[in-house]
């Protein structure tokens, strides 16, 4: 897996931060909290890289845990569903919501190739 070195400027304060996160290759991605050393400020990284070339490196930034937020939030629906099945179980014979298995983003890479990286999501246990 290819290290990046990354300069990312604090967004509240300007100061620089220097890293050397690993990328690795798609589907895969890392995660990483970047920590403004100045003021304190945090920062979440996603980093992937394109599977054709190794070398075109994409990613995605926030102010929250991406990942965590996505499982959190598809984990409370898949509950919610899961109990309206259950509390359905002796009303209907079947009961199906159609559920993703994994949340994507889609990139383009200077190579040519189109590629994505993935979240796997929680399914409704049977």
């Amino acid at each position: 897996m290819p290290k990046v070195d990354l300069r990312y400027y604090c967004y509240v304060c300007g100061h620089p931060v220097d890293l050397t996160p690993v990328a690795p290759i798609a589907p895969n991605f890392s995660h990483v909290e970047m920590k403004c050393k100045n003021c304190g400020d945090g920062t979440h990284l996603m980093l992937t890289t394109c599977p054709e070339c190794k070398k075109g490196v994409k990613y995605i930034l926030s102010d929250f845990d991406f990942p965590e937020e996505v499982q959190r939030l598809s984990g409370a629906y898949v509950k919610l569903i899961g109990g309206i099945k259950n509390s359905l179980k002796d009303v209907v014979d079947e009961f199906n919501v159609p559920l993703p298995k994994r949340w994507s983003a889609k990139f383009n890479c200077d190579c040519g190739a189109a590629y994505q990286t993935e979240i796997l999501l929680p399914q409704i246990e049977d």
